[in-house]
Parts: structure tokens; C-alpha cells; sequence
């Protein structure tokens, strides 16, 4: 059942992008897959927050112009491709520049941690063919006060040149999806595995099998430990301190010790800086802080039996 008026199955429009490339917390990108060939059900119908974006959303745009000078409005295009057609419906647009507003209680210094705004806006910004874009991101008030409050309103400016590499992504993504949206019509039996790369199939199912010998090799590793403790009491009871067995393997009593405490000297710096704050602020330095980089990862969740 369809709670829309248009339908969105003919298209695909900009809050698909974040489900698209699998970053969106509301949708998996399966799903969308299923809905576009009418596999399954379109039932949301918006809640309290959509409801009260929509509200703001004039409110919004119309400050915008005022303070900026611009002459933003809504904006329609629809780009029709192959397979299924590309549809931008933009919160503002001029002669150089997409406006995207969004309501939230999530405000970040950095516009790139916004990522699923920012490509829904690169989105928009490559459809209606402009190089320039702004986020309009408005902290929603916990009780939903509607009246509009410009301190509570953070705009973004961003160039479509200095993220050509998210543009990219985005598109690879939407030419992926698009291929596999085919396969599932000609398809429609197909599972989310089938519509994975074989090399992809591969590889997880070996993941998958070494996860579970790891599983299999932890519960060893603690029953391990629980029978040399054991092991180690009784050695202690009988006044075991070291023997061999048949095999050869010498098993040898490690005598261990009560934790215990020490005073040392150590310079307070927070009570220096507070009592010494010019000497102190004399003995600063810049140096260059370096951070550990983070290589791609993989969260694994197993199905409960």
C-alpha cells in the first residue's frame, strides 16, 4: 500500500542516495531494491519528525533569502535513463546554488559529518547542474516548538569540485543498483547473496567459517583457563611444585602475589597550570599531534538459531 501520492518506484529520488550506498540507519539497501520492483510494500507515512521538517521548511527557506539576498525555491528535474529514471526535488535553488534543509538534534562543527545530507545535496547539485551548494541544518527543539529560531539554524556552504571523489562513490553506487534492479526484474526470485559479486560470496563464506571456528577456539581458550585454575589449586593443596608427565610436558607451579601499593612522585600539572597560569601558557610548544590511521573493517552479525 502506497502512502504516497506519487509513486516512487519510477524513480530514484535523493533520500534513496544514503540507502543506495548503505550508509542510511531507516533502510537496507535490499529492501529499496524489492520496493522499486514492487516486491514489497512502501508503508511509511511519516512521523513527528518528517512532519515537523516539512512545517519548517518554508519558514526556513524564506530566512534564508532575507538574511543571504537569494531567491531560493523549490526545485523538480527528472533525468529519465534506462531501467529507472533519476529525480531531483530540491528544498532551494538559483541561478548557482542547491539549498538542502534538514531538522535535527544532531549538530556537527564539520559539514562531511553529515555525510547522508551531503549526498542527497551532491545528488541534487549534479542534477539540476550546479557547482555550488548549502546545508541549512536546523537543531530541532525537544518539544518540537515550531516557532523559528535563528540561533538554533547552521549553514554549510560547500563547491561540488572539492568532493568529486563522493560524487564518484555516489554514482558508482546508483550504476550498481541500477544493474542489479534489472537483474531482479527479469528475476524476481533472486536473493540479496545472488545480486553479490562472486568473489564477494567467496570470501564472506570463508569469513564466516573461520568466525565460527574463532567462536569454537574462544570457548576452548576459557575452558582452558578454567582447568589450569583448577589445575593450579590442586598443585597448591597437595604441595605440587613442578612434575613431568609421561609425554615429556613439565607442568610447573608460578607462585603469584598480592597486589600492592606504592607512593611516588608525580608533578601535578593541572595544579601548576592553575596557580601558574602565565609561567605555564611560556612553556607551551606546538607540536604535531599525529592520529592512528583506521583500515576498512567488517561488523559481522550472526543470524540466532
Amino acid at each position: 500500500m502506497q502512502l504516497v501520492t506519487e509513486n516512487r518506484n519510477n524513480y530514484i529520488g535523493g533520500s534513496d542516495i544514503p540507502i543506495i550506498m548503505g550508509i542510511s540507519p531507516f533502510k537496507k539497501r535490499f529492501d529499496l531494491l524489492l520496493e522499486k520492483v514492487n516486491l514489497l510494500d512502501v508503508i511509511f507515512g511519516g512521523n513527528d519528525y518528517t512532519e515537523y521538517g516539512n512545517k519548517m521548511e518554508d519558514k526556513i527557506r524564506q530566512h534564508i533569502n532575507k538574511k543571504y539576498e537569494t531567491n531560493f525555491v523549490e526545485g523538480k528535474h527528472i533525468i529519465e535513463e534506462e531501467i529507472i529514471s533519476l529525480r531531483g526535488h530540491c528544498d532551494g535553488i538559483n541561478e548557482d546554488c542547491i539549498l538542502e534543509i534538514k531538522t535535527t538534534s544532531h549538530i556537527y562543527k564539520d559539514v562531511d559529518d553529515y555525510k547522508i545530507y551531503l549526498v542527497q545535496l551532491l545528488f541534487y547539485m549534479q542534477i539540476f547542474k550546479r557547482k555550488k551548494g548549502m546545508l541549512a541544518v536546523y537543531e530541532r527543539p525537544s518539544n518540537f516548538d515550531e516557532n523559528f529560531d535563528e540561533n538554533r539554524l547552521f549553514i554549510y556552504h560547500i563547491e561540488i569540485e572539492d568532493y568529486e571523489e563522493l560524487l564518484v562513490s555516489i554514482n558508482d553506487c546508483i550504476r550498481i543498483f541500477k544493474q542489479d534492479l534489472k537483474k531482479l526484474q527479469e528475476n524476481p526470485f533472486l536473493t540479496e547473496e545472488e545480486l553479490q559479486p562472486n568473489e564477494v560470496i567467496e570470501l564472506s563464506q570463508k569469513v564466516y567459517e573461520l568466525e565460527l571456528r574463532l567462536k569454537e577456539y574462544k570457548k576452548l581458550e576459557k575452558e582452558q583457563e578454567e582447568i589450569k585454575a583448577k589445575l593450579c589449586e590442586n598443585m597448591k593443596q597437595n604441595g605440587i611444585k613442578s612434575w613431568r608427565m609421561n609425554n615429556g610436558t613439565l607442568i610447573t607451579l608460578v607462585l603469584g602475589k598480592e597486589a600492592s601499593e606504592e607512593i611516588i612522585k608525580e608533578f601535578n600539572v593541572n595544579k601548576f597550570k592553575e596557580e601558574n597560569e602565565e609561567m605555564y601558557e611560556n612553556y607551551l610548544e606546538d607540536k604535531v599531534k599525529k592520529t592512528n590511521a583506521r583500515k576498512d573493517s567488517l561488523r559481522i552479525t550472526y543470524k540466532e538459531n
